[in-house]
C-alpha cells in the first residue's frame, strides 16, 4: 500500500506510527517543507521525504493531509486530480471559511476522531435522536496561556474552529442537526485575537441545543468534553469521554469506558486514533464525509461572522 502524508507535525507523526503498525510493508512518502524536520525524521522513519509534491504524479492508495487548514482545499484538489484513492484531511476541513467546497467527492474524509470514542459508539447505538428534547454540550481546556503566533492567532484558529468543531460534529453525527436555526451567540477573546470563549444555542427539528466552548479555563487540568441530554421519557443522560450516567426516577445507571473496552492491535493516544485509522484503511463507515464536514463549517461560519 502506498501512503502519502502531507505534514510531519504531531498529527502527521501520530497517524504514521499507527498506520506503520496496521499496514504491513506500507510504502510511505512525506511532504514537509521544513528541511530541518525532514532531516531529523529521516534518522528515525523509513520513507521518502520531499519538501514539495511537484514530482508526485502517480496516485496513492491513501493520502493524509495534516497541514494547517488554509492549504486543505488546494491539496485535496491535487489529490483528486492525481487519482488518489482515499483522502483523509484533519479537521476542520479548511476552517469555517470553507463552507461551499464544490467537489463533493465520496472518497474524501475529515478527521473528527471523537466519533471513535467507545462512549460515543455506545450513544450512537443506544440513543434515538428523535427521543431528545434538549442537549447541552461543552468543551473545556486550559490550552491557551499566551497569545498564539502565526495562523493560530487568525481566522483559521480559535476555540470554535480548533476544538468546538469536534463537539459540533458529534452533535451532527449522533443527533442529526443538519437542519438548524441559530438563536443566540456570544464570543469573547481573552488571550488570543480570535475566539477564546464561545456560547450559542440553536434549534433543530423542535429540539434545543446549547453549546459552550472555552480553551482558557484555568480551572481545567486536562481537556474535557461532556454532554447532557433531556429525553422525552423523563430520563436524562450525561456522558463524557470516560463514562455514561442515565438518570430516571431517582435511579442512576453508570457505564464506564472500561466496561466498553474495545480491542485494538496497536495503542497510541487512546483507542480513538487507532480505530479511526482502521476505519480509513478498511470500509470508511464511521469517518466524517466531506458533506457532513461542510455542514459543520457552515454552522461555524454563522457563529463567527
Amino acid at each position: 500500500m502506498k501512503i502519502l502524508i502531507y505534514g510531519l507535525g504531531r498529527m502527521g507523526l501520530t497517524h504514521y506510527v499507527i498506520l506503520n503498525n496496521l499496514v504491513p510493508n506500507a510504502e510511505f512518502t512525506f511532504v514537509e517543507p521544513n528541511k530541518i524536520l525532514n532531516f531529523l525524521s529521516k534518522r528515525n522513519i523509513n520513507g521518502r521525504f520531499l519538501t514539495n509534491d511537484r514530482k508526485l504524479s502517480d496516485p496513492f492508495d491513501i493520502t493524509l493531509i495534516t497541514t494547517p487548514p488554509f492549504v486543505h482545499e488546494s491539496l485535496v484538489d491535487k489529490c483528486l486530480e492525481r487519482g488518489d484513492k482515499i483522502v483523509f484531511v484533519e479537521k476542520p476541513f479548511g476552517g469555517h471559511s470553507n463552507y461551499s467546497y464544490s467537489n463533493q467527492a465520496n472518497n474524501v474524509f475529515i478527521g473528527y476522531v471523537l466519533r471513535f470514542n467507545p462512549i460515543i459508539h455506545w450513544v450512537k447505538n443506544n440513543i434515538n435522536p428523535t427521543d431528545i428534547l434538549e442537549c447541552q454540550s461543552q468543551y473545556l481546556s486550559n490550552t491557551i496561556e499566551n497569545k498564539p503566533k502565526g495562523w493560530r492567532n487568525g481566522v483559521f484558529s480559535g476555540v470554535l474552529n480548533e476544538m468546538g468543531s469536534h463537539i459540533l460534529d458529534l452533535n451532527n453525527y449522533l443527533f442529526e442537526i443538519e437542519d438548524y436555526d441559530v438563536n443566540y451567540k456570544e464570543m469573547k477573546s481573552h488571550i488570543s485575537d480570535v475566539d477564546d470563549e464561545v456560547k450559542f444555542n440553536l434549534t433543530s427539528k423542535d429540539r434545543k441545543f446549547n453549546f459552550y466552548f472555552n480553551w482558557v479555563d484555568k480551572t481545567i487540568r486536562k481537556p474535557m468534553f461532556n454532554f447532557e441530554l433531556a429525553l422525552k421519557n423523563g430520563s436524562s443522560v450525561y456522558f463524557d469521554q470516560q463514562k455514561i450516567e442515565i438518570r430516571k426516577d431517582g435511579e442512576i445507571e453508570k457505564i464506564s469506558v472500561v466496561a466498553l473496552e474495545q480491542k485494538i492491535p496497536f495503542y497510541l493516544r487512546g483507542v480513538d486514533f487507532t480505530k479511526q485509522m482502521e476505519d480509513l484503511i478498511n470500509n470508511q463507515n464511521t469517518l466524517c464525509t466531506i458533506q457532513d464536514a461542510l455542514v459543520i463549517n457552515n454552522l461555524m461560519k454563522q457563529i463567527l461572522e
